[in-house]
């Protein structure tokens, strides 16, 4: 199957994606580039908790519950309004004016710049991952992809998608774990969606080509400004980070830690518009604060780490507000009273915070990455956006120098946001060079101190500090080039200048149209070239982690073909044992056939321990038949003893199939070394 055959399940994705969220934005005043931003954050807001609130009312989570759900939400949205108009209110729409309006000219040529800064990095980051995936079909050869895979089919399946159960996937293991991600995707498939793999790989596509440069360049807008040309290069550089968004996806795999960081600047743009610290002024943003309680519990349903770093890098913000608050106070300019409903504002968001932090971690055995490098390394790896060993993003680099360059000249203007990349470089310091300890596991346990998500993390605030420097750059480098290009050539100079073809090429494109257009020309030539180096390096890996080979480490070429054919052999009211270390769970994913064990991990009740250590004793153990018809676990998969990471369970329950020791099976089908085989034995 091509890219172009699946353009349908693109189509309907794109719908599922964005609907609700510009449809409930739309209706509540929201305009402009605001409504492509925030329409996914919102929409998973709506689906998420939908899940939630289905599950407990019994209602079907599917398309037509969710349409059904989106025209309530309208309709709510609609009153709303009308009832504050009625009350006499001025403004009910959720205006979130550009902080430069007006300051720059909304000319055609500027208008287009905007819109290229979105498009270039789109089709970039959708090319290379087009190009690391190969086929709309193919699907990530990793642990987590296991439970991943197979936990959309289940909501697709069960029609829930609650969050609070959806962990492990079975009854006995059921338990939280956010669904946001997972919930889109089965509505992707349950609307046409033409396979599971083609359905998550373009949502993949979407979270990283469209939804990470939209939010990235509106959290630009709320610290460094909407200069057009700076925009763009903005833009561009998304697509120039090694360690996001592609290493999401070339590791773990880690969707939902992928989608919800695509979400992220979106969100913290939103907290930094809310808090009023740009603005210079003491006051809060309604609009901002009611849009943040629509798009927050779908980052933290998406995945709840990623709610944390939100609080954690907004943090600089909020103290930079309770600053301004403390010294205004200190002049008279507000009363103790409003003094003190800051103070408690603040102290909340402060205890909040460490509660959040602390709590929300999984146990220390689970965090078992260790460093690897030096302080020195990890300092450079910082500053040169080549995080976990890459090379060298020598122009982010040298637009990060810059922009570090004027946050030291401008301290008091931009200290918070110096204090967001300060942050995460500590961080990603202590996770990848500190030792193994107590304190290294509080500082990172919420990411499983896992070097690889703090890398993901430092593009989100790396991007804000390159783009004050190329901002800079910009500023002055278009008045430099004008003197430079109208400065006559001096009088009785021996010979003429090498240069003076380029200062006449300059001197015609100093109208404000041919400026514009030739520099975005310049800022997109450097920022392609930008795209070299590091990122063959991740395109290579994510290249190798989506290859199916016949010895591959989950599933190999015979095991996907035989999975792909046990729809046509076993009954859907069956179930199917196997080793899920070999891959075998991943038959529920790929063909809608229930597995004993849809995830490697997960608790086991009595009866699945039985069965995945004794299926192939029916024949003469008399434990066994019954629990086989109880669950019609009546079949088994053989993947031989090639297991993707080995761990204490024994499970023995196949391992006489590989020699046909087992009496009392048949061998149906067999592809290669991928062996069915159907318990006869139990009747």
């Amino acid at each position: 199957m091509s890219w172009w055959e699946t353009l349908p399940t693109l189509g309907i994705a794109i719908v599922v994606f964005f609907a609700p969220g510009v449809a409930l934005l739309w209706t509540a005043g929201v305009r402009g580039p605001s409504l492509a931003v925030l329409a996914v954050p919102v929409t998973t807001t709506v689906v998420a908790s939908a899940g939630i609130v289905f599950g407990f009312a019994r209602i079907p989570f599917n398309p037509f519950s969710i349409a059904a759900l989106t025209v309530v939400l309208l309709a709510l949205v609609t009153a709303v309004r009308f009832l504050l108009r009625r009350r006499g209110a001025k403004h009910t729409a959720l205006e979130l004016p550009d902080p430069d309006r007006g300051v720059y000219p909304r000319t055609a040529v500027n208008k287009a710049i905007v819109v290229l800064a979105v498009l270039v990095p789109a089709v970039i980051i959708a090319a290379r991952y087009m190009s690391g995936f190969g086929s709309p079909e193919s699907f990530s050869e990793t642990f987590d992809n296991v439970y991943h895979l197979n936990a959309v089919r289940y909501i697709a399946d069960t029609q829930s998608a609650n969050t609070l159960t959806l962990g492990n996937l079975t009854d006995t293991s059921k338990g939280l774990y956010p669904a946001g991600m997972h919930a889109l995707l089965a509505l992707v498939l349950m609307s046409g969606g033409q396979a599971i793999t083609v359905a998550v790989n373009w949502g993949s596509i979407l979270y990283a080509a469209v939804v990470w440069p939209l939010g990235s360049l509106f959290l630009v807008t709320r610290i460094v400004g909407s200069r057009p040309l700076t925009l763009l290069g903005a833009g561009v550089l998304t697509a120039g980070f090694s360690s996001f968004p592609y290493l999401m996806v070339a590791f773990g795999i880690l969707y939902p830690n992928h989608a919800a960081l695509t979400m992220l600047p979106a969100v913290l743009a939103l907290t930094i518009e809310a808090s009023g610290i740009r603005s210079g002024q003491l006051k809060l943003n309604g609009n901002a604060i009611v849009l943040l309680v629509a798009t927050v519990p779908g980052l933290a349903l998406t995945h709840p780490s990623a709610f944390v770093a939100l609080l954690l890098f907004a943090s600089p913000a909020v103290v930079g507000v309770y600053l301004r608050a403390v010294a205004r106070r200190y002049r008279g300019e507000i009363n103790g009273r409003s003094f003190l409903l800051w103070t408690l504002a603040v102290a909340l968001y402060a205890v909040g915070s460490l509660a959040v932090w602390i709590v929300v971690r999984p146990p220390q055995s689970a965090a078992s990455w260790t460093p690897f490098q030096t302080n020195a390394q990890a300092l450079g790896e910082i500053l040169g956006s080549a995080p976990m060993g890459t090379t060298v993003a020598w122009i982010i680099f040298l637009l990060t120098i810059a922009g570090l360059y004027v946050i030291a000249r401008r301290i008091r203007k931009h200290w918070w946001s110096l204090g967001m990349f300060a942050i995460a470089a500590v961080l990603y310091l202590i996770v990848s060079a500190w030792p193994v300890g107590s304190f290294r596991f509080f500082m990172t346990g919420v990411w499983y101190s896992d070097s690889n998500r703090f890398a993901a993390m430092l593009p989100l605030v790396t991007l804000p500090v390159a783009a004050l420097g190329l901002d800079w750059i910009i500023a002055r480098l278009g008045p430099f080039i004008a003197h430079w290009a109208s400065a006559k050539h001096e009088a009785g100079a021996a010979r003429k200048s090498p240069l003076e073809p380029l200062r006449g090429l300059a001197a015609r494109l100093q109208g404000p149209t041919a400026s514009s257009a030739a520099a975005a020309v310049v800022v997109l030539a450097v920022g392609v070239a930008g795209q070299g180096g590091t990122l063959a390096m991740v395109q290579e890996r994510l290249s190798t982690t989506f290859e199916t080979r016949s010895d591959s480490s989950l599933v190999t070429t015979d095991e996907l073909a035989l999975m792909k054919q046990l729809a046509d052999i076993v009954p859907a009211s069956d179930m199917i044992v196997g080793n899920p270390r070999t891959g075998a769970s991943m038959a529920y994913a790929f063909s809608g056939r229930h597995v004993i064990a849809p995830h490697i991990l997960g608790a086991r009740s009595d009866s699945e321990k039985l069965l995945m250590d004794h299926w192939s004793e029916a024949a003469y153990n008399p434990s066994v038949c019954p629990v086989i018809k109880e669950k019609r676990a009546y079949w088994a998969l053989d993947f031989a003893d090639q297991e993707m990471t080995p761990r204490g369970e024994p499970l023995e329950g196949t391992r006489d199939l590989a020699d046909d020791s087992a009496p009392g099976v048949e061998l149906v089908k067999e592809v290669g070394k991928a062996r069915l085989f159907k318990m006869t034995a139990c009747g």
